[in-house]
């Protein structure tokens, strides 16, 4: 990472999800060398078996679809929990925003039009916030030392905050 700098706060709280990502296997790692070091040119998107599959009208479709999804009270003062769950919390030096609130309730509808609902579910919340929540949450120094994940302290505040039924 020489050379590279982390993102302030600000700036990574726009980010909507942080995925981890292993390194593959040895014989993906092989495939992967053999595949991409063959060539001695930039390779086209087909080439790596890249196909469009939408196209914008089928975006603004799905953008429509979710926009109908249902947002209840309940989740919504669910959300508003959680968010606010992440600060106070000793093994945090800071907590999510608002935006991240926001941010989440907008991911739980998508995830429900995607499951083909037309209303979001408490489950929606959970599955998405701590891709949502990672990259959002400082631990503590003493969080750092003692060896703690940002995504055990995060399932420690789901499993703390009620979910409507």
């Amino acid at each position: 990472q020489q050379g590279v700098y982390p993102l302030p706060e600000a700036q990574l709280d726009r980010f909507l999800f942080k995925q981890t990502v292993d390194y593959p296997s040895a014989a993906e790692e092989r495939r992967i060398i053999a595949t991409h070091g063959a060539h001695g040119h930039a390779m086209e998107p087909a080439e790596w078996g890249v196909a469009a599959v939408a196209n914008a009208a089928a975006i603004a479709d799905a953008i429509a679809v979710v926009g109908q999804v249902r947002l209840v009270d309940e989740v919504i003062d669910y959300i508003t929990a959680l968010i606010r769950g992440t600060r106070g919390v000793a093994d945090l030096q800071s907590g999510a925003s608002p935006r991240a609130g926001a941010m989440l309730a907008g991911a739980a509808r998508a995830r429900a039009a995607i499951d083909g609902r037309d209303f979001v579910i408490p489950d929606d919340v959970k599955a998405l916030a701590p891709a949502l929540l990672r990259h959002r949450l400082i631990l503590s120094p003493a969080a750092e030392i003692d060896g703690r994940a940002i995504e055990d302290v995060v399932t420690s505040i789901i499993e703390t905050i009620e979910a409507p039924r």
